[in-house]
């Protein structure tokens, strides 16, 4: 059969199934119309064994999924989180000592200021801030 859609024309080929109608049906929009149902059950397509990301699954059959092993074991898991977790804490703890370094040269060096300018006072409080701090005072 010919049949033309937006301009291109091209041969209709009829289904080949075997089917028959059912009994569920109705009207619409005037139109009779009823539910075709197959004689015969068409082959199932062909299986493949696929992979997608590391994740195995077949094609052309639903149904049950098999299960793949795990590649790394499960403390392996908890080891690289654990790495993780250790760089970030060792990244912290270096973050934290060169913060406190930095507040000690700055004591330091008011601490040499006030020396300096010769006021006893603020170099006592800045000795025991830096008592406080466990700075090292050269």
């Amino acid at each position: 059969m010919k049949r033309c859609y937006r301009g291109v024309h091209y041969d209709d080929t009829p289904s080949t199934l075997d089917v028959t109608k059912g009994e569920i049906g109705g009207t619409y929009r005037g139109q009779n119309w009823r539910f075709h149902y197959l004689r015969h059950i068409p082959e199932p397509p062909p299986t493949h064994d696929l992979k997608w990301r590391g994740a195995g699954y077949q094609t052309g059959k639903p149904g049950v999924v098999k299960s793949t092993p795990v590649e790394l074991p499960m403390t392996m898991v908890g080891t690289r989180s654990w790495f993780i977790n250790n760089s970030r804490q060792k990244a912290f703890q270096q973050t934290r000592v060169t913060h406190l370094d930095n507040i000690c040269q700055s004591l330091e060096h008011r601490l040499e200021v006030a020396r300096a300018k010769g006021d006893q006072d603020l170099v006592r409080q800045l000795e025991k801030e830096s008592e406080q701090m466990t700075c090292p005072l050269r």
